[in-house]
C-alpha cells in the first residue's frame, strides 16, 4: 500500500507531503482545486512517462517520493531481476528535469522506467474517467479479461507469441524460397555456362603464383644461370667451405678454455652446415635449370587464360574457387528446388499447427476465466442498483483460410470478444459499448475493478471520479461498494459524491490558495467537525446551512 507522497515543483504543488492509510481514503475540493494533479503525481511513481511543462515555472525540476509497503514475493522478483536491494519499503524517487535529465530512483538505486512500469504493475492500478472508456473500445477487452488472471494467462500469451514468430518466420522463408526460385531459374542457363567454363579451366588456389614464378626464372635464365655458377665457383673452387670448416675446428680445439671461443665455434659450425645445404641446393638447380621452348609457351598459355578469366569475372583465383562453389550449390537447389520447397512449405504447416495449438489454448483459458467474470460482475451489478443486470463476454474466433493465412493471427491470439449487457428485465442482450449509459459504464467499470482487486490482491487502487454522473440511492450503492472494495485493499477515491465521502475514514481536502501571486494547492486531513462542513458544502446548492449540515452529520453517522 502507498504510505506516503511527497511532491515538490510539480504543476501548481509547490510542496506537499502526505501520509497515506490502510482503507479509504478520500479527496475532496472544487472542480480545479488540483486533485488530479496529485493522481498525476503518483501515476509518475507507477511508470507513466514525464514532460517537463509538468515542473513549476519557478523551478528547473520537480520531485515526486513514494514509499509503500510491500509484501509481493513479485515485487521482490522484479526487484532482484532488476538488481535493486529488497526490503519491506519500497521508495521510489522520480525527478523531472527541464534540461529533460530525468531520474528513476528504487530503493535510492538508479533505475529504468522499464523497471518501474514492471513494478507498478503490482504496487498499484488508477481508475480515471478514461479507464471508463475503456468500456466503450471492445479492442481492449481481452486485456481486461487477461488482467484478471495475468501470472497465469502470460505464460500462455508469452508461448503463443513465440510461436507466432517462428510462424511469421517460416513463412517468410518460404515466400524468400519461391522468390529465389524464379529468380534461379532465369540464371540458370548462365550459371551452368560459367561453371562449365571454370570446371574446364581446373583452378588451383596457388597455381597463378607458381607458374608466375616459373616463367620469371624462363625469363631471366641466363642472368640466374651465371649467378649460380659464380656461387658454386666461390664456394667449392675457391675452397670457401673448407676454409670455414677449418676455422670452426680451430675454436672447437680451445672451446673448453672459454665459453665465448666456444659461443663462436657452435656459431661456425651452424655457418657451414647453413653454407653447405645451400650449396647443395645451388648445385641441384643448376643441374635442373634447362627447360625445353614448348614448356615455357605452355605457362605463358596458362597465365593468359587464368589473366583472362580473372578480369572477365572480376575476381582474383580464390574468389573463382569460391565462386564455382557458390554455382553448384546454387544449380543443385534450382534443380532441386521443388523438394526444398516442399520442406519449407511442411516447415510452414508444423509452425501453423503449432501456433493453431497455442492460441486454442490461450482461448480455452480465456473462457474460462470470462465464466468466472461474467458470474462476479452480475452479482456485482446487482448489488449496485442495476437489479436485472445480464452479462454475457461473447467470443468470436478468428479462423485463417488456410497454414499460410499469417494475417489472421494477432498479437493477442486469434479471439475477438464483445461484452454483452442488458441492464432492463426482459430486454436482449446487447453490445455494452453502444448501449450503457454514462452512469451503467460506471458502475460496470467499479465492478470490474472489485472483482480485479480481489483476484490479484493489488494493494492500491486509485478512483478518480468513478462516480462522475451518479446520484441518490445508487451513489450510496456505489459508496458501498467501495468501502467494501477497501476492506481487501487500499482505496484512494477522488469524488464530488456525500455518500462516497462519508464511507471514507480519512478525508484529504484538495484547496487553492494564491500566495506572493502564485497559484498553489494545500492538502489537509480534515478533522470531523471540519468533514460534515465539507459535505454540507457538497449538498448546498449555495450557502452552508444547518440543514445541509445535519444531512452531512448523518451521512458520517449512517454511511
Amino acid at each position: 500500500m502507498l504510505k506516503r507522497l511527497e511532491v515538490k515543483n510539480f504543476a501548481i504543488i509547490d510542496y506537499i507531503s502526505l501520509e497515506f492509510h490502510q482503507g479509504m481514503t478520500v479527496l475532496t475540493g472544487e472542480t480545479g482545486a488540483g486533485k488530479s494533479i496529485i493522481v498525476d503525481a503518483i501515476s509518475l511513481l507507477l511508470g507513466e512517462r514525464a514532460a517537463k511543462e509538468m515542473i513549476s515555472s519557478k523551478s528547473d525540476f520537480a520531485e515526486i517520493i513514494g514509499e509503500f509497503n510491500i509484501q509481493s514475493s513479485e515485487i521482490k522478483s522484479v526487484l532482484d531481476g532488476a538488481g535493486i536491494d529488497s526490503e519491506d519499503t519500497l521508495v521510489i524517487n522520480r525527478i523531472i528535469a527541464k534540461d529533460n535529465r530525468n531520474l528513476v530512483k528504487i530503493n535510492n538505486q538508479n533505475a529504468s522506467l522499464k523497471t518501474l512500469k514492471e513494478l507498478s504493475v503490482y504496487l498499484a492500478d488508477i481508475h480515471s474517467q478514461f479507464d471508463t472508456n475503456q468500456l466503450t473500445n471492445p479492442e481492449n477487452y481481452l486485456n481486461l479479461i487477461d488482467n484478471f488472471r495475468r501470472s497465469r494467462v502470460k505464460p500462455l500469451l508469452d508461448s503463443y507469441q513465440e510461436s507466432l514468430e517462428e510462424y511469421k518466420g517460416k513463412i517468410k522463408d518460404y515466400q524468400l524460397t519461391l522468390n529465389k526460385k524464379k529468380e534461379a531459374i532465369n540464371q540458370l542457363d548462365l550459371y551452368k555456362f560459367q561453371l562449365q567454363e571454370l570446371t574446364n579451366l581446373d583452378l588451383k588456389s596457388e597455381e597463378y603464383l607458381e607458374i608466375t614464378e616459373k616463367v620469371n626464372v624462363m625469363e631471366n635464365i641466363d642472368k640466374i644461370n651465371t649467378l649460380l655458377e659464380k656461387a658454386k665457383f666461390n664456394l667449392n673452387e675457391e675452397m670457401l667451405l673448407d676454409k670455414i670448416y677449418e676455422i670452426k675446428d680451430d675454436f672447437q680445439s680451445i672451446s673448453r678454455f672459454s665459453s665465448e671461443f666456444e659461443s663462436i665455434h657452435e656459431r661456425l659450425n651452424n655457418i657451414y652446415y647453413e653454407l653447405d645445404d645451400i650449396n647443395s641446393l645451388i648445385i641441384a638447380r643448376s643441374e635442373n635449370l634447362d627447360f625445353a621452348k614448348s614448356d615455357f609457351e605452355a605457362l605463358v598459355e596458362r597465365i593468359n587464360e587464368l589473366d583472362k578469366v580473372q578480369k572477365k569475372y572480376n575476381k582474383n583465383i580464390d574468389e573463382l574457387i569460391a565462386y564455382q562453389q557458390f554455382l553448384e550449390i546454387e544449380i543443385d537447389t534450382v534443380e532441386n528446388f521443388d523438394l526444398v520447397i516442399k520442406q519449407k512449405e511442411e516447415m510452414v504447416k508444423l509452425a501453423y499447427e503449432k501456433v493453431i495449438a497455442q492460441a486454442n489454448n490461450l482461448t480455452t483459458f480465456r473462457k474460462d476465466i470470462a465464466s468466472r467474470i461474467t458470474k462476479d460482475i452480475v452479482e456485482t451489478l446487482h448489488e449496485l442498483v442495476i437489479k436485472h443486470a445480464q452479462f454475457e463476454i461473447d467470443f468470436q474466433s478468428v479462423e485463417p483460410e488456410n497454414e499460410f493465412d499469417v494475417s489472421a493471427f494477432r498479437t493477442s491470439g486469434l479471439n475477438i470478444c464483445d461484452f454483452l449487457i442488458s441492464t432492463n428485465k426482459g430486454e436482449p442482450l446487447k453490445s455494452l459499448a453502444k448501449t450503457a449509459s454514462g452512469g451503467e459504464m460506471s458502475r460496470v467499470m467499479l465492478a470490474f475493478k472489485t472483482i480485479f482487486a480481489r483476484s490479484q490482491k493489488i494493494s492500491t487502487i486509485i478512483f478518480d471520479e468513478i462516480d462522475t454522473g451518479i446520484s441518490g440511492y445508487i451513489a450510496k450503492q456505489i459508496a458501498r461498494k467501495i468501502n467494501e472494495l477497501a476492506q481487501i485493499t487500499q482505496v484512494i477515491s477522488i469524488t464530488h459524491i456525500p455518500q462516497v465521502v462519508a464511507q471514507g475514514t480519512h478525508h484529504l481536502a484538495v484547496t487553492k490558495e494564491i500566495v506572493n501571486n502564485m497559484t498553489l494547492i494545500k492538502v489537509k486531513y480534515l478533522s470531523h467537525e471540519e468533514r460534515i462542513l465539507e459535505i454540507a458544502k457538497m449538498v448546498s446548492a449555495d450557502k452552508v446551512t444547518e440543514a445541509a449540515k445535519d444531512i452531512a452529520r448523518e451521512l458520517l453517522l449512517n454511511p
